[in-house]
């Protein structure tokens, strides 16, 4: 039967109406199936802490099992190229940190998806501040003290990483470029790694983890000389930031956050963002982070991608001024 022309207008405005609406309908029924987690890396460490702790209240909010989906390999890349390419409906979302959303494309690393293109912002998790040790060997008993003996030996104090380009190599990077001082680094084969080389003195200096640091300090077997952090650590208030020792506005934390696909329907991203900000408010899942050294903290998604554009700014100018690059 032929549809009469003055019946076309209608029949497209009902098409432009219902398009409209689809994604609110999506959104109201919402999740359908449960929901992926991708966490890009191994069971136990902070990135799959934050999502079982998280996910397991998200669960309850969303109606619908949350499962953690461990994806580890490139330093968090595989995970983020997954989660790119899955269907926009919310099913799957990713436990974004900097490494791969910040620090792999400005460092020049091939990988398969384009951060500013690819994700949608929903909400930040929380943050993790680093610690500067030294081995106690080392002439300095604080960051002033160390700023004083670098610039009286140039490139003679050396410093672990747990690789090249990630953000303790970064964060000693940005450390010496606000002092004006030059430090050799010594990459290792993650933090594993790199700690016991620190305790036993084959390196002098190193930020790292905050928590796994500190019962070496009491003992005696590191010196630790200041905090990555804005402000003190409640896990080490007696510890200084490095800011507060001469290097005002010196911040360096990893962040947390969690991402979409970048065309997942609005509504479905704001429904995320109102049980993970509940989730995180939670006093059980609040005392559980910091007890895993995260300061816990929903935003807003437009809150979440001022931390990620603001990294890229900062990180960008680090890595072209320190000559970094991908080997």
């Amino acid at each position: 039967m032929a549809i009469k022309s003055k019946s076309v207008p209608r029949l497209l405005a009902a098409a432009i109406a219902l398009a409209g609406i689809l994604p609110y309908l999506q959104a109201n029924a919402y999740p359908t199936r449960p929901v992926r987690f991708v966490v890009g890396f191994l069971p136990g460490g902070p990135s799959d802490t934050i999502a079982r702790v998280v996910g397991s209240k998200l669960s309850e909010g969303l109606g619908q099992q949350v499962v953690v989906d461990n994806r580890a390999g490139a330093g968090g890349n595989v995970s983020a190229e997954i989660v790119a390419a899955a269907q926009p409906d919310g099913h799957s979302i990713l436990l974004g940190t900097g490494g791969p959303l910040v620090i792999a494309p400005v460092i020049g690393q091939k990988v398969g998806f384009d951060p500013d293109r690819d994700f949608a912002a929903v909400s930040k998790l929380g943050d993790s501040m680093s610690i500067l040790s030294a081995n106690p060997g080392l002439a300095a008993n604080n960051v002033r003290d160390l700023i004083a003996l670098a610039k009286a030996k140039p490139s003679e104090i050396n410093y672990a990483s747990s690789g090249i380009g990630t953000a303790n190599h970064l964060a000693a990077e940005l450390l010496s470029s606000m002092a004006g001082i030059r430090l050799t680094h010594v990459p290792f084969r993650g933090s594993g790694a790199a700690l016991p080389a620190l305790i036993g003195g084959e390196v002098k200096l190193g930020f790292g983890p905050l928590l796994p640091a500190i019962p070496h300090v009491k003992a005696g077997r590191l010196k630790a000389l200041g905090v990555s952090g804005l402000k003190r650590s409640s896990g080490a208030p007696d510890i200084p930031t490095i800011a507060e020792q001469g290097l005002p506005g010196f911040e360096v934390n990893s962040w947390y956050g969690v991402f979409v696909p970048s065309a997942t329907p609005a509504p479905i991203v704001a429904r995320l963002n109102k049980e993970l900000v509940r989730a995180l408010s939670l006093p059980d899942v609040k005392e559980r982070l910091m007890r895993d050294g995260v300061e816990p903290g929903g935003s807003t998604p437009a809150q979440l991608l001022a931390v990620v554009q603001a990294e890229k700014k900062l990180w960008t100018k680090v890595i072209k001024e320190a000559g970094i690059k991908v080997q």
